[in-house]
């Protein structure tokens, strides 16, 4: 509360500019495995330059430690600056550390657009990447486009479409904002008369307040069906052929798991990591988290994904109690072993893989299309 009330009169009365500076790390980055790529002598090695970002749990710090392990030459990329565009041509890569937020992401997506599709250079995440990043509208839609069993999902700009549908649509509703982490302006809508009032807000001249200070969810709304099962969600993460996850329980007369703290670390359902495997190949992209639930028939139904990982530690998963994560193979087993590793260093190596060793194509077609092809797969855990 106290923080509270002290960025109240910060940022609201005293009119302090939101300056944040990049983070570090508060755990020590070194009690994960060093994640190594095997680099081909003959093949030159792209100058970087990395940015920065201000998230609690930081991701350049793990790029850098990659970078360094790995001995590729970088340099720190101050992009907000006005030179930013003269700088960039220093490089060939640029790495970039999402922060979380819609104007942080705008520059983004500006800045990544322009270095990809009109200057040629290469950037991690790319374009494509950035534009399912923290926008569940836009996944949504990829989901629903590739077959993959996301919830049932109503996404509309219209209000008369939405006025009309309110007496078809099965309550209550889960409704989320296109944007946001931790079940930031996540809400139960219980009747037509929440979804009335709820929607006049959003269509407004000023549409609906949000968590952001400087932004309002305007003439759109995102309604999924809530899923009745067992009241936990699930996240399963893979970067490459590494997979790890956990499941989280929302709070006491709480639906939301997302964002509660309540994190359960141990084996996974194997349903549930096929269905992340196949998201995670329509994708074809470095790193992705796959949010699921499972409803009372046992079936699992993907309700969010994430493009990028950030996580405050490397222990993302536990079986019969020992940290470590699966690695997969060709022929469809799921090996664990009693390795932890930061996802960011995981994806990199990915997208060096894809980017100048392979392709994208290729790197799916040897690392993840063969156990998938296989139809089902099998645990090795043995005496880890």
């Amino acid at each position: 509360m106290i923080d509270k009330i002290r960025r109240f009169v910060e940022w609201r009365i005293v009119g302090i500019p939101d300056t944040r500076l990049p983070k570090t790390d508060k755990v020590d980055i070194k009690e994960a495995e060093k994640v190594l790529i095997d680099w081909p002598e003959e093949t030159a090695k792209p100058s970087v330059g990395l940015t920065r970002d201000t998230n609690e749990n930081p991701h350049w710090t793990k790029f850098r430690r990659f970078l360094k392990n790995n001995r590729f030459d970088f340099e720190i990329f101050d992009y907000h600056r006005s030179d930013w565009l003269e700088t960039a041509k220093n490089y060939d890569l640029i790495i970039w550390s999402p922060n979380s937020g819609p104007a942080e992401l705008d520059e983004m997506k500006r800045k990544i657009y322009i270095l990809e599709k009109k200057l040629g250079k290469k950037c991690f995440p790319d374009y494509e990447t950035l534009l399912l990043c923290d926008d569940k509208v836009m996944s949504t839609y990829f989901l629903k486009m590739n077959g993959l069993p996301v919830a049932d999902t109503f996404i509309s700009n219209d209000y008369y479409e939405i006025e009309q549908m309110k007496t078809k649509l099965t309550y209550p509703l889960v409704s989320k904002r296109f944007h946001g982490a931790s079940s930031r302006e996540v809400d139960l809508i219980k009747n037509l008369g929440q979804l009335s009032r709820f929607s006049r807000k959003v269509f407004s001249f000023y549409g609906k307040k949000c968590s952001n200070a400087y932004f309002r969810q305007k003439n759109y709304v995102y309604f999924q069906r809530f899923i009745e099962g067992e009241g936990m969600d699930l996240r399963v993460n893979i970067a490459g052929n590494v997979i790890t996850g956990y499941f989280r329980k929302p709070k006491h007369n709480d639906f939301r798991a997302s964002g509660s703290g309540l994190v359960i670390k141990e084996d996974l359902p194997d349903e549930a990591i096929e269905i992340a495997l196949k998201t995670y190949s329509a994708i074809g992209k470095a790193m992705l988290g796959v949010d699921m639930m499972r409803d009372r028939e046992g079936k699992y139904w993907i309700i969010e994904i994430s493009p990028f990982i950030g996580v405050i530690t490397p222990i993302q998963l536990k079986v019969n109690n020992v940290a470590g994560s699966y690695f997969l193979s060709e022929d469809g087993v799921l090996d664990f072993r009693a390795e932890n590793y930061w996802p960011q260093e995981l994806a990199l190596r990915v997208f060096f893989e894809q980017t100048y060793l392979s392709s994208v194509e290729e790197w799916k077609k040897k690392h993840i299309d063969p156990a998938l092809r296989r139809g089902s797969l099998t645990k090795r855990i043995g005496n880890s």
